[in-house]
């Protein structure tokens, strides 16, 4: 079971950043980065943006399953990628 935060300080291990596409002011964007440990030294897996939020949302919460990383933290300062709008399976 992978479980999904929205604050750092609650554990994140992945962090799953969102963000407005610069070319399509529309499109909203997700990347992630597992790091080694809490202060991001090294890293085991990671994309780049790019990516529509909700496909890379779907890859990262897969990559966290298939590694066991207990929790995704979910960087959305601007609210881009509200809770309701992040479909589990």
């Amino acid at each position: 079971m992978v479980q999904v935060i929205d604050k750092l300080e609650d554990g994140g291990v992945i962090r799953f950043n969102v963000r407005r596409s610069s070319r399509d002011h529309n499109l909203i964007l997700g990347s992630w980065q597992h790091a080694v440990d809490e202060h991001g030294m090294g890293s085991l897996g990671q994309n780049e943006f790019g990516g529509s939020v909700e496909i890379e949302y779907q890859r990262v919460r897969h990559w966290a399953a298939q590694y066991g990383v207990p929790f995704v933290w979910v960087d959305d300062p601007n609210g881009l990628f509200p809770p309701p709008q992040r479909r589990t399976p």
